[in-house]
């Protein structure tokens, strides 16, 4: 991993970190870390790893004994996974040209990833070199705004106000909810017998504000589209009109939240 990065892309990691996944990554885990058979001494590879909370997980249930490794072409969210976990291996590479060795996990796992990789055929081949004989894969893939009501919500309040950007970058995590779509992906990185299955969770950010706040702030600069003081607030104060509906009465907002989980083995 490389030492030089800069303060901004650090902060960035980290405010990623805070943001989100407390909120909405870390109640994924359990089902990657089930899916994908980890136990302890387990040999795991995270893929488009971000801030690393699967990693973690992963390296909870694989122990002492296991080794995991996190891979992510983001600088800055591999630096604040490190500051979090040194004990894993944070590696810097895209998913397209995965810079471990041939053979060499048990498992090889990716949470809410696969959307975001510029060549999905060619990440199934490099998910499918790393694994062992028998190692498993678990891939978690967000469903449809259909399926995410709250999200089409969010970016319904980014279209009005700040333009189709800024609610294009909010509908990409979406953009791959056709399950065949990514069956299709893996099969033609050398997987078989893929089986997918719907799963729900629930989202629960501190408040209903909070939760566009976090795609204000976290998400929206990761597509270089950056927001004054003024404007975030012009922004939370209409969406507070929209999404108050989510919120509970102790203040929070909760809602439910639909991915996919694909498994596979490698023959």
């Amino acid at each position: 991993m490389d030492k030089g990065v800069s303060e901004d892309l650090i902060d960035a990691g980290r405010s990623y970190e805070a943001l989100f996944v407390p909120a909405l990554f870390e109640a994924w885990t359990k089902h990657l870390v089930e899916a994908a058979g980890i136990s302890e001494g387990s040999r795991v590879l995270d893929v488009a790893c971000g801030t690393g909370v699967l990693a973690r997980s992963a390296l909870a249930k694989a122990g002492a004994n296991g080794r995991v490794v996190g891979a992510d072409p983001a600088p800055g969210m591999l630096a604040a996974a490190n500051e979090l976990e040194p004990s894993v291996e944070w590696v810097l590479c895209g998913a397209e040209a995965l810079n471990v060795d041939d053979e060499s996990f048990d498992c090889v796992v990716s949470q809410f990833g696969m959307m975001f990789f510029e060549d999905r055929e060619t990440a199934a081949k490099e998910m499918f070199r790393a694994l062992r004989s028998g190692g498993s894969l678990a891939v978690a893939v967000w469903r449809s705004v259909d399926h995410n009501p709250a999200y089409a919500d969010i970016i319904q309040v980014l279209e009005d106000n700040l333009g189709t950007d800024a609610a294009d970058a909010l509908r990409l995590p979406y953009s791959l909810g056709d399950s065949d779509e990514v069956i299709a992906a893996l099969e033609s990185g050398g997987f078989g017998g893929v089986t997918v299955k719907a799963r729900t969770e629930m989202a629960r950010f501190p408040s209903s504000r909070q939760m566009v706040e976090a795609e204000l702030r976290g998400w929206l600069p990761i597509f270089d589209i950056f927001l004054g003081e003024e404007e975030i607030d012009e922004v939370l104060v209409e969406s507070d009109k929209l999404l108050r509906k989510y919120s509970a009465p102790a203040g929070e907002a909760v809602f439910p939240t639909s991915a996919n989980i694909f498994t596979a083995r490698k023959a």
